[in-house]
């Protein structure tokens, strides 16, 4: 039986998130979050916590008991994983700003096993040595009422787009996909627009399947492709729960933009397939999308089927996030460029959006700010320092299309990837200047300067002989005696057992070190003596990313160039 064969629905209950009311969250206050029975995109900009309701709506299931029967549930998806998102893959508690009371989440939905409305609060709660978010007050619990509610559920965190070229994986046969291949192949190519005759799947650092034509393989599919496969997978996998569970009650899948590697067609086709799938498995679906085309197909079907079909779009433009429920992707645009990020004025009546900036880490971080003092571009940016994906991470999310990196955002990469960089048009990637990574380039800068030099001579105390000692573990595990060294030449020749990587990165971190960092715009700070000192670099990186802000503001946001003019550099003296 196919995949959207004959389906016995008379008189089965199905579980279905009806609402999150969220009284407080992160940047959540007092917003109400409604979805709908087949489909709901949530869309907004940064910042929004779109993801956050992804993970509040993944924490509220689990799939290990069916408490009516006290029985215990023990199914697994074609891959091998469970139908649960594990806590790690959905939330990430900060130990600073998540403490316990800090969330309050009222739920509303359908539970298919007692078949009634029930209720349920979320909130942050000590669990161990970390707060965790906690189901209370179930009402269909009898005793201990601080259980989740059973549900099957699948997330598809941007896990999913870690890169093929990095991946450890191997060719496996997955029983199930074996026996239906030709379902697989059949969805994939309705999806993709393709005539893929062939399917494989892989296992490792991300178990996946992809559909192939007998002139390429699993070794040289796009990552559009691939994400493909893993949709099609978790489809799949709940019409094997279906097939193999009496009660089955419906199943959750949650994806984590929905959009990335797919082409506007796709993403129709990825919605209408979807529909059809929420009524032939009784599923509902979450998304986060940037996608004008997928909201706007979203919306149009909301206006048809009011029921199956939502959009929420996340506002932050009067302040606190506000919910806008079913708006078109017009006014999601026009709520986007009129206060998109925090408008910043340039003159009477002409106003420009900030730019997110990415890194790879906080020494990058660190680097820019110092070549940014007294820019007057600055304030045109919002530099994104607690987002710290790799190069790979980034590269990938551009390749893929994903609009926030490959429009909308600007991102610094370490010098160190300019050769795999090369001959590719990454128009919205600047280098950080020099011939290293960051720890490493201030490492060689400081180690170079001779003892008597200006800058050792400064207000923290923070003589050579003291820099020497925080660096001690580099200058020993490489084998450093002269006075003066190529940092590059030594990692080369570097056969130790320990990782270069993480030797620079514990004395950059390292106490003492973080205390000449931190002195910001002073003249004792590290990167500002390198920026001070390197000005043929340092301007090159200004004028490369000045072009890069250019193109965002004028591909991204559709900024009229003559608009522009504000978004200068100040050239360093030579």
């Amino acid at each position: 039986m196919g995949i959207e064969g004959a389906e016995r629905m008379i008189g089965m209950s199905k579980t279905q998130l009806k609402k999150l009311i969220i009284e407080k969250f992160r940047a959540l206050n007092n917003v109400e979050i409604e979805f709908g029975d087949h489909i709901t995109v949530v869309c907004g900009k940064n910042g929004t916590s779109k993801s956050s309701i992804l993970g509040i709506a993944a924490q509220i299931f689990n799939f290990e008991k069916d408490w009516v029967k006290d029985e215990a549930v023990s199914f697994q998806q074609i891959t091998g994983g469970s139908f649960k998102s594990q806590y790690s893959e959905h939330f990430r508690i900060s130990e600073k700003f998540d403490v316990p009371g800090s969330m309050t989440v009222n739920i509303e939905l359908f539970d298919g096993y007692t078949n009634q409305v029930a209720t349920a609060k979320l909130e942050l709660m000590k669990r161990g040595k970390s707060p965790r978010p906690v189901v209370r007050n179930n009402s269909t619990a009898t005793g201990n009422t601080s259980r989740n509610f059973t549900h099957p559920v699948i997330f598809l965190s941007l896990k999913r787009l870690y890169p093929i070229a990095d991946r450890d994986y191997k060719v496996i046969d997955f029983e199930y996909l074996q026996k239906h291949k030709q379902d697989f192949i059949g969805l994939t190519n309705e999806l993709l627009n393709r005539n893929s005759s062939f399917a494989t799947g892989t296992q490792g650092t991300i178990n996946s399947a992809v559909a192939h034509g007998d002139n390429y393989d699993q070794e040289s599919v796009s990552a559009g492709e691939d994400n493909a496969g893993q949709i099609i997978l978790a489809l799949m996998s709940f019409r094997k729960l279906k097939e193999e569970y009496p009660d089955y009650k419906g199943g959750l899948l949650l994806i984590d933009e929905a959009d990335a590697g797919l082409f506007p067609t796709a993403q129709v086709n990825l919605l209408k397939m979807l529909d059809r799938m929420c009524k032939s498995l009784n599923l509902q679906v979450v998304m986060t999308s940037h996608s004008p085309t997928l909201i706007e197909y979203a919306f149009e079907q909301s206006q048809k089927f009011r029921k199956k079909f939502k959009t929420v779009y996340l506002s932050n433009t009067y302040g606190d996030v506000q919910v806008k429920q079913d708006w078109s992707w017009t006014q999601i645009n026009d709520d986007i460029r009129d206060a998109s990020r925090g408008l910043v004025s340039t003159a009477p009546d002409t106003f420009l959006p900030k730019v997110n900036v990415y890194f790879e880490d906080k020494e990058a971080a660190d680097f820019f700010a110092a070549l940014m003092i007294r820019q007057p571009v600055k304030k045109f940016m919002t530099l994104m320092t607690e987002v710290t994906l790799g190069c790979g991470h980034y590269l990938t999310l551009i390749k893929s299309k994903v609009p926030e990196f490959a429009e909308k955002g600007i991102v610094c990469l370490d010098s160190d990837v300019a050769q795999q960089l090369e001959g590719k048009n990454f128009r919205t990637v600047v280098l950080l200047p020099g011939n290293l990574p960051p720890d490493q380039l201030i490492f060689e800068h400081l180690y170079n300067l001779p003892a008597d030099h200006e800058f050792w001579k400064n207000r923290l105390s923070f003589s050579r002989s003291v820099f020497t000692n925080a660096a001690s573990e580099v200058i020993r595990e490489f084998a450093i005696t002269v006075g003066t060294v190529d940092v590059k030449e030594r990692v080369a020749a570097y056969q130790g057992d320990k990782t270069p990587r993480e030797v620079f990165k514990r004395f950059y971190k390292g106490e003492e070190f973080q205390k000449l960092v931190s002195s910001g715009a002073k003249p004792y700070n590290p990167w500002k003596h390198w920026v001070e000192n390197n000005p043929d670099a340092s301007n090159a990186f200004l004028t490369k990313f000045k072009e890069a802000i250019h193109g965002v503001m004028k591909n991204g946001f559709a900024v009229d160039a003559a608009k522009l003019t504000a978004l200068e550099v100040k050239l360093k003296k030579v």
